[in-house]
């Protein structure tokens, strides 16, 4: 790396070219999109099930609790 001091004032752009690096927000956004759908995925839970599309229609509860409805 660079030997870039943090008290010296640049942008962030022209550190990034002292260190020849390339950053793209697109790039990034995928990546961090990715390991979040994995880490997702790798869980037993409601929303594992939406992604994968496993529900369908409407739950239907066996025994309801409290006051019934008036109808």
């Amino acid at each position: 790396m660079e030997t870039i001091s943090w008290t010296d004032l640049m942008r962030q752009e022209e550190a990034l070219k002292r260190v020849n690096e390339d950053r793209n927000i697109v790039r990034t956004t995928k990546k961090r999109n990715a390991n979040f759908f994995g880490h997702i995925l790798r869980e037993n839970c409601l929303l594992k099930h939406v992604i994968e599309g496993k529900i369908e229609g409407r739950i239907e509860v066996a025994v309801r609790r409290g006051r019934r409805r008036k109808q």
